[in-house]
């Protein structure tokens, strides 16, 4: 039975909002430079700059963060993950580490593989919404921790 780890908005994340948020931002960038905004006073020239330096900035940032974005399933004793344009089974054995982030919203869980897979030794994914005390584990976190340690002893978990 394959069950969903990460975010059921990964897609959006990874697929929708860069085009979104470059496309957006860019535009507006481009209309400062062309002096289309102009009405009811044009804005100081060092504006563009601070403009183009955002949507760069910005840009190369959205665009770092997706490229590591995973979605993420445990199917058995497996973890199937895509990018949404290739898939791969990681045995939950190779699992070294679970991480996720504290303050940083959506969490993000990090895993850290003992073999690399075709995207490195790290996996990262958004986990699903969930109400949780400040500095507790996530959920998807203790589950894949346990299932991890339970594969690497030898143990199946189904």
């Amino acid at each position: 039975m394959k069950k969903r780890l990460s975010s059921s908005m990964t897609f959006v994340q990874k697929r929708l909002f860069p085009i979104l948020w470059i496309s957006g931002f860019g535009f507006g960038t481009c209309g400062l430079w062309m002096g289309i905004f102009t009405e009811p006073t044009p804005p100081p020239p060092e504006m563009k700059w601070v403009f183009l330096g955002a949507w760069i900035a910005g840009s190369g940032f959205i665009l770092w963060f997706v490229r590591r974005l995973k979605a993420v399933w445990l199917e058995d004793d497996h973890l199937l993950v895509s990018d949404y344009t290739v898939e791969e089974l990681i045995p939950l054995r190779n699992i070294e580490e679970v991480t996720e982030t504290r303050f940083w919203n959506p969490k993000m869980i990090k895993l850290r593989l003992r073999q690399p897979c075709r995207w490195g030794e790290e996996i990262v994914f958004m986990a699903p919404a969930s109400l949780q005390l400040p500095f507790s584990d996530h959920r998807v976190v203790k589950e894949l921790r346990e299932r991890a340690a339970q594969a690497s002893m030898g143990r199946t978990t189904r």
